[in-house]
C-alpha cells in the first residue's frame, strides 16, 4: 500500500466546477474538444469501457488501471477532470488462486450527450466494437494512448493487446495502421479455443512507432516502447 498513500495527493484535485448533481440542461453544455476525442478513441481501443443502463440514458466513461500504473491513471484523470464529480478510488482484488491481494484505481465520469455518439460508433448490442471507417478516427493521439493503455514491449516487439476483438475487427485496424502511418502489423493467436487474437509490430518498426507517438506518451509509459 505504500505507493497508493504516497499518491493521495492526487485524490484532492476534484474540479471545483461541478457539483454532484446536475441538470439535463447542464449535461448538455459539455463537449470533447478535438484533443480530448482523439485521447478517447485511443482510450477505447485499450482499457476503457463506456457504460450506458438503458437505450436512452447518456453513456458514461469508467477507467481502471492497475497501481503500478498509478501515474498514469492520474494523468487520465486529469485530462477528463471536467467531466468527473469525484477522485479515482481505490479497490482490492483478491487472486482466488494464490490468495494475493492486488489494487485498482478507477474513476467514472458523468452520464452525458457528448459521450453517446462515440459509444454508438465503438459499440453495438453492448458490446465493444471496431467500426469500419476506424482509419478515420486514428490519429498519432490516438495511437499513443491506445499503445498506454494495452501496449507492451515483448523484447522483440510491440503488442497490442486486442483480445476483446474478432478477427475481422483486427484486420480493418492492420488496415488503418498500414494507411494512416505505414504501421505494417501482424496478428498473433493468444487464446486458440477462444478465439483470441493480438497486434503485432516488429522491432524494426518500433523507431518509426516511437516517432510517430513519443510527444504524446506518458513518461512513466515509455517502457512500454522499451525506452527507459
Amino acid at each position: 500500500m505504500h505507493n497508493l498513500q504516497f499518491n493521495t495527493r492526487f485524490f484532492h484535485s476534484t474540479s471545483p466546477n461541478l457539483k454532484k448533481r446536475i441538470n439535463n440542461e447542464e449535461r448538455a453544455k459539455f463537449q470533447l474538444d478535438p484533443f480530448l476525442k482523439q485521447v478517447l478513441v485511443g482510450n477505447i481501443l485499450g482499457d476503457i469501457y463506456l457504460r450506458k443502463i438503458s437505450p436512452k440514458a447518456n453513456v458514461r466513461l469508467v477507467f481502471r488501471q492497475g497501481s503500478v500504473n498509478s501515474s498514469y491513471l492520474f494523468h487520465l484523470y486529469n485530462l477528463y477532470q471536467e467531466f468527473v464529480t469525484t477522485p479515482p478510488s481505490v479497490s482490492e482484488v483478491v487472486d482466488k488462486k494464490t490468495g494475493k491481494s492486488r489494487f485498482n484505481l478507477s474513476f467514472t465520469t458523468l452520464a452525458l450527450p457528448c459521450f453517446n455518439e462515440i459509444y454508438e460508433t465503438f459499440y453495438f448490442d453492448g458490446k465493444k466494437i471496431i467500426p469500419n471507417n476506424i482509419a478515420e478516427y486514428l490519429t498519432r493521439v490516438s495511437l499513443a494512448y491506445w499503445i498506454m493503455d494495452d501496449g507492451s514491449f515483448t523484447g522483440s516487439g510491440l503488442k497490442l493487446h486486442t483480445n476483446a476483438f474478432i478477427l475481422e475487427e483486427l484486420n480493418l485496424l492492420i488496415e488503418a495502421l498500414n494507411k494512416n502511418f505505414s504501421i505494417k502489423a501482424t496478428i498473433n493467436i493468444s487464446n486458440r479455443e477462444k478465439a483470441q487474437y493480438t497486434l503485432y509490430i516488429s522491432k524494426n518498426q518500433l523507431q518509426l512507432v516511437i516517432d510517430l507517438v513519443k510527444d504524446h506518451m506518458h513518461e512513466d509509459m515509455m517502457y512500454k516502447l522499451n525506452i527507459n
